[in-house]
């Protein structure tokens, strides 16, 4: 079983897209996925069809109920642990350890972690446990700044590994200037995710752009980026 935790402190970078995009091209390849939306704004759960869960997200990690009962099928082949606006008043002090965390996930190939916009102990929570970190981000400043500052939470979670940088929502090639301010601060993925109305449009539908236009440019890029991530995880 290998973590993967999507994180950027900054908002509207594809945090959740990109992670129900790879949690799709994930099971196209045979994997055993199962994903965790650990935002309170449960975006993710929202675009996979699933409004005010029974089970979310705070009740599996406070220990009221088994992973079995916190699980939903998703109709794209992935397992999803839906999230809800309960999850703000998860008490750290009551949460499940991390190694029982891990001893529980062990059925699956893949765990893939959408965590929360801003400072939050539930994305350090998740970072300790990590394999791989992506940290999804457009080329605009305030999106490289959350990327930095989820670098810092990285560290503090202590996870030493090389943090992945997923750029999304490009329109053009990646300028001389991008790539500077970047530096040897992260591992830079490609392909880039390129803007697409139709990303909106699935999400409107509760499907991942693969289901509903799989033979975008955008599909393609995604199933790209997810062969790239299995390789790294060392489960291709």
């Amino acid at each position: 079983m290998k973590v993967l935790v999507v994180a950027n402190s900054a908002g509207g970078v594809g945090k959740s897209t990109s992670a129900h995009c790879i949690a799709v091209a994930a099971s196209e390849y045979g994997k055993k996925v199962l994903v965790i939306d650990a935002d309170p704004s449960a975006g993710l759960t929202f675009a996979c069809g699933i409004e005010n869960p029974r089970v979310s997200t705070k009740e599996f990690l406070s220990g009221q109920f088994s992973l079995d009962a916190s699980t939903i099928k998703s109709g794209e082949r992935f397992s999803i642990i839906a999230s809800s606006s309960r999850l703000l008043a998860l008490d750290f002090d009551q949460v499940i350890s991390q190694a029982k965390l891990t001893e529980l996930l062990e059925s699956f190939d893949l765990v893939i972690i959408d965590t929360p916009t801003g400072v939050s102990r539930i994305t350090t929570y998740f970072m300790a446990i990590a394999n791989l970190i992506l940290l999804p981000s457009t080329t605009e400043i305030l999106s490289l700044r959350g990327a930095l500052n989820s670098k810092d939470y990285a560290q503090s979670a202590g996870h030493g590994g090389q943090l992945q940088l997923l750029v999304t929502k490009t329109t053009q090639e990646l300028d001389e200037e991008f790539k500077s301010l970047i530096g040897d601060d992260f591992l830079r993925l490609e392909p880039t995710i390129r803007s697409s109305a139709q990303v909106c449009l699935s999400q409107s539908q509760a499907k991942s752009i693969l289901t509903l236009d799989t033979k975008s440019e955008v599909a393609a890029d995604y199933r790209e980026v997810t062969y790239l991530l299995l390789e790294k995880l060392e489960l291709i």
